[in-house]
C-alpha cells in the first residue's frame, strides 16, 4: 500500500469512528446484569456468615480537559456544571479519531456507578460464598460489615490508525470494618476495535466487570 493510500485509509477510518461512534451525542447504555448461574447459586451462604453491604460510595473525580482520556471528564456544560445525577452515571467519554474530546457515555436513565458496583460486588461475595444482605435489618447478628469506595469506574479510547483501543479502568477501597487495611481491587483491560459504537461500550465494559468479580471472588475467598 502506498502513503496515498495509507493517508486515505486512515481518513476513513477517522470519519468512521466519528460517525459510527455518534461522538458529538450524549448516549446511554445498559450494562449487562452480573451472572447469576448455577455454581454461583451453589456457592451462596457456603461460608456460613452474612455479609452487610451497608455502603457504595461513588468517589470518582471528575476534571475539565485533562490531560488523560482515562481521567473522568464531561462534555457540553462540562463536568464542573454538570449535575450530580450526570455524573453518577457517567462511564467514559467519546471522542473523535484524532483524539478530541466529544460527547458522553452515561448508564440507562435511573441507574448509578454505585449501584453497578453494588450488584458485582454482591456477586462476587456470593460465589465467594457468603450470604450478602443490603440493611442491618436483614443482616442478622454479627455480620461482616463493608463499605466499598469506588475511585475509579472509566471507559476511554485512544485511536490509532488502523484501530482505536478502549481502556477500562474500575477501582475499589472495600473497607471491612475491624480490619486494619481495606481490600484494594483495581483492575484494567484494553481491546482493539475499528470503530466505537455504543454496542463496543457495552462489550468493553461488561468484560471489564467480568476480571472485576473475579479478582473480588478471590479476594473474598480468604476473607474470615
Amino acid at each position: 500500500m502506498n502513503q496515498l493510500q495509507m493517508f486515505k485509509a486512515g481518513v476513513l477510518l477517522a470519519v468512521s469512528i466519528v460517525l459510527t461512534g455518534c461522538a458529538t451525542s450524549r448516549s446511554e447504555i445498559k450494562l449487562s446484569e452480573p451472572s447469576s448461574d448455577a455454581a454461583t447459586k451453589a456457592a451462596v451462604a457456603s461460608k456460613n456468615k452474612t455479609v452487610l453491604l451497608r455502603e457504595v460510595l461513588d468517589e470518582r473525580v471528575f476534571e475539565d480537559a485533562p490531560a488523560s482520556p482515562s481521567t473522568p471528564s464531561l462534555g457540553f456544560e462540562g463536568s464542573a456544571k454538570s449535575t450530580a445525577e450526570v455524573k453518577a452515571r457517567a462511564i467514559g467519554r467519546k471522542r473523535n479519531g484524532f483524539g478530541k474530546a466529544l460527547g458522553d457515555v452515561l448508564l440507562e436513565n435511573g441507574m448509578t456507578v454505585s449501584q453497578v458496583m453494588r450488584k458485582n460486588i454482591t456477586t462476587s461475595l456470593q460465589q465467594a460464598g457468603f450470604k450478602v444482605a443490603n440493611s442491618a435489618a436483614d443482616a442478622g447478628e454479627a455480620p461482616i460489615v463493608i463499605d466499598a469506595h469506588v475511585k475509579k469506574f472509566w471507559a476511554w479510547f485512544t485511536p490509532g490508525f488502523w484501530a482505536v483501543s478502549v481502556g477500562t479502568q474500575i477501582s475499589t477501597d472495600l473497607v471491612v470494618q475491624n480490619k486494619n487495611m481495606p481490600i484494594v481491587i483495581n483492575i484494567e483491560t484494553s481491546e482493539n476495535h475499528m470503530a466505537v459504537t455504543e454496542g463496543v461500550w457495552i462489550e468493553d465494559i461488561d468484560k471489564a466487570l467480568v476480571k472485576y468479580r473475579s479478582e473480588a471472588t478471590g479476594r473474598f475467598m480468604d476473607m474470615n
